[in-house]
């Protein structure tokens, strides 16, 4: 990939399932899917991602690439709260006309969660574009 984006962690987040997870599937993301470079590129902020049930949250800080810190750092645009089985739904989203397509099995699950507070999203008005791009950076689809 002529564009190689850098993905890392930072000290601490090593020990976090969940950050060398999205460390593993945004590197492969990207490097299978190039077209995703420019949204990637334009999250220059950070997004907050709490996950109760697994007990575990850390920080996306999107600049020059992406660190992922263990916990919450300083006030992320972005904060999402879910449980695990979510977060991996949201990967599974699929991505039409450019927008997550919530009409099939998987999306229609995120939608349910975000309607019964399963999934909450602060900054979700304030940041509706950025929250997009990383739709379409998580989605394997």
């Amino acid at each position: 990939m002529a564009d190689k984006i850098k993905i890392k962690l930072a000290k601490g987040a090593e020990e976090l399932g969940l950050a060398l997870m999205l460390q593993d599937l945004l590197s492969q993301n990207l490097e299978q899917n190039p077209h995703k470079i420019k949204d990637f590129k334009k999250l220059n902020m950070d997004i907050g991602l709490i996950v109760p049930d697994a007990e575990v949250e850390l920080t996306m800080a999107f600049k020059d690439g992406l660190t992922i810190h263990k916990g919450i750092k300083g006030k992320p645009k972005l904060l999402i709260t879910s449980e695990a089985d979510t977060i991996m739904a949201l990967s599974n989203l699929k991505i039409k006309g450019g927008m997550p397509y919530y009409f099939d099995k998987t999306g229609l699950e995120v939608l349910k969660a975000m309607l019964t507070r399963k999934l909450k999203v602060k900054g979700m008005i304030l940041h509706f574009a950025s929250l997009i791009r990383m739709s379409k950076v998580m989605s394997v689809n």
